[in-house]
C-alpha cells in the first residue's frame, strides 16, 4: 500500500456501507492509501481513505502532501491548524471552546485504540480567553502531545501591578515574560493559571518569540516562517496602547508562512495601533503582503485599511462567532477587506457564516448526533477512551464551520463544506504576484 494525496480539485470516493454503494466527495491534498488489486468496479483504481475502504474511478494521485490549513469553527475566536508538506503539525490559537480538541479527535482518530497525535508547534496570538481557553483541555488530552508553545510575552494578572498585564510606567508595559519560571510567585488570572499550569504538568517547551526572532525553523525546509510582531521598543519593552484589551490584542505574536510562491498572514487580534506599528517598520509593508490572510480581530471595527491593502490577500478567512455577540464580522470590515483584494475572483470566507445552525429539533439533521448532544466536550472523561467516540461524533455536527485552504506553492484551493450529500463549495486559483 501507498499513501498518495488527491491530486483534483475534487473527487468522488465509492464504498460500500451495509450493501449500499454510497460516497464522499474528497479534496486536493486528502491522504488516500492505493490498495494492491482490483477495485469492484471495472476502470476505478482501489483506495483507503480514512481507514474505509473503497474505489475511485481515474484518480489524479501525487505523491507529496500539500500545506494544509483548517481555519476551524470555535464561535467568538480563533484556531488554524496547519499542517506542512513534511506532516509538521502547527496549531495557532485554540478559541474559547473546546472545539480545536473535537477536531483534532475527529482528523486524527483518536477514538481509535493506539493512536496518538503530535503538534509539533502551538502559537498563542496572546493570552485573551477566546485564543488560549480552547487550549487547556487540548493539552490535557493523554493522546496528544505538544512540543513547543511560543507566545507573545504578555501575561494576565490578578494582582500585584497596577494593570491587568502588569506595570505600565510612562506608556510602556514594563512587565514581560519568557518562560513559566519567570512567573513563579505572580497571581495569574484563573484561565491563564489554568493555561499555565497544564503546560507545567505536561513539561511542555514554552518560549517568547518577537519581531527580533526573523526567520522561525519548524522543521520542514521546505516552509519559511518569519516572525513579524510583536515589535518592542529599542529599551526590549512593549508600547501601551491606552488600555489593556488595546495593549495585549495590538501586540499579538503574528507571523507570515511561505511556501513557494504562496504566502499566509496570520495576524492574531492586531487592532490599529499594532498594524500601525508594523507597517511603520522598514519594508513592513512588503513583509506582511500574502495571498492568504487570517484576518484580525474576528472582523472588529478596530482595524486599519492600509494593513489590507498591503496584504492584499487572495483568500480571506475571518474566525468569529455567534456567542457572545460582538457583531463580528463587522459591515465594513468586510468592505474594507473587498476593497483591498488582489485577482479578478478573491474570496472571503467567514466561519461564523459557514457553520450549519441547526434546530435542535430538525430532524434532517440528526445523522450526526442525537438531538440533545451537545457539540461542548466539557463532561467527557478522556481517561476513558469511549470518551472520543462521543467526542467525535459531536464534533462531526461542526464540520460546516471550517474553511479549508490548501496549496501546492502554486496553486490554492478553497473550500466550504455544503452539508447536504458531504459536498463542497471548491475553488481553485494560481498565485498572482
Amino acid at each position: 500500500m501507498a499513501v498518495q494525496f488527491i491530486g483534483d480539485k475534487t473527487k468522488r470516493f465509492y464504498f460500500q456501507d451495509q450493501n449500499e454503494r454510497k460516497s464522499y466527495v474528497l479534496i486536493y491534498g486528502d491522504e488516500v492509501e492505493t490498495l494492491p488489486g482490483n477495485a469492484p468496479t471495472v476502470g476505478y483504481t482501489p483506495i483507503r481513505y480514512r481507514g474505509r475502504d473503497g474505489e475511485m474511478k481515474e484518480p489524479d494521485l501525487v505523491n507529496k502532501r500539500s500545506l494544509e490549513m483548517y481555519f476551524l469553527d470555535v464561535g467568538q475566536g480563533d484556531a488554524a491548524f496547519v499542517v506542512t508538506p513534511n506532516n509538521t503539525k502547527i496549531l495557532v490559537d485554540g478559541g474559547l471552546r473546546d472545539r480545536a480538541l473535537g477536531f483534532i479527535i475527529w482528523k486524527y482518530r483518536l477514538d481509535q485504540p493506539g493512536n496518538s497525535v503530535t503538534i509539533d508547534h502551538l502559537f498563542l496570538s496572546h493570552a485573551d480567553a477566546d485564543h488560549v481557553e480552547g487550549l487547556i483541555p487540548l493539552i490535557n488530552h493523554p493522546q496528544i502531545t505538544v512540543n513547543h508553545i511560543y507566545h507573545n510575552g504578555i501575561g494576565l494578572y490578578e494582582s500585584g501591578f497596577n494593570t491587568e498585564l502588569g506595570d505600565e510606567v510612562n506608556g510602556e508595559l514594563v512587565t514581560k515574560h519568557d518562560t513559566l519560571n519567570d512567573l513563579t510567585g505572580q497571581h495569574l488570572t484563573g484561565t491563564f493559571k489554568d493555561w499555565t499550569d497544564a503546560i507545567k504538568a505536561k513539561g511542555i517547551d514554552y518560549h517568547r518569540l518577537d519581531s527580533t526572532t526573523g526567520v522561525l525553523d519548524i522543521g520542514d525546509p521546505d516552509l519559511r516562517v518569519e516572525i513579524l510582531g510583536p515589535i518592542l521598543r529599542p529599551n526590549g519593552l512593549f508600547e501601551w496602547f491606552g488600555g489593556k484589551s488595546h495593549t495585549i490584542n495590538g501586540h499579538s505574536l503574528v507571523f507570515r508562512m511561505s511556501y513557494n510562491h504562496v504566502r499566509t498572514f496570520f495576524s492574531g487580534d492586531l487592532n490599529i495601533e499594532g498594524s500601525g506599528l508594523l507597517l511603520s517598520q522598514p519594508d513592513g509593508a512588503l513583509q506582511v503582503n500574502a495571498h492568504i490572510f487570517k484576518a484580525p480581530h474576528h472582523g472588529s471595527h478596530e482595524f486599519d485599511p492600509d494593513l489590507f491593502e498591503a496584504v492584499k490577500p487572495m483568500v480571506t478567512v475571518v474566525s468569529s462567532g455567534e456567542v457572545p455577540d460582538h457583531g463580528h464580522p463587522r459591515a465594513k470590515f468586510l468592505g474594507a477587506i473587498g476593497r483591498a483584494v488582489r485577482g479578478k475572483e478573491p474570496l472571503l470566507f467567514s466561519t461564523a457564516l459557514s457553520a450549519l445552525f441547526v434546530d435542535a429539533g430538525d430532524p434532517a439533521h440528526m445523522a450526526a448526533a442525537t438531538i440533545d448532544e451537545p457539540t461542548t466536550l466539557g463532561d467527557l472523561d478522556f481517561s476513558v477512551s469511549s470518551a472520543n467516540t462521543v467526542a467525535r461524533r459531536r464534533f462531526k455536527k461542526l464540520l460546516p464551520g471550517i474553511i479549508n485552504v490548501r496549496t501546492d506553492g502554486e496553486y490554492i484551493y478553497s473550500y466550504r463544506r455544503v452539508q447536504m450529500g458531504y459536498q463542497w463549495e471548491s475553488y481553485k486559483m494560481k498565485y498572482e504576484h
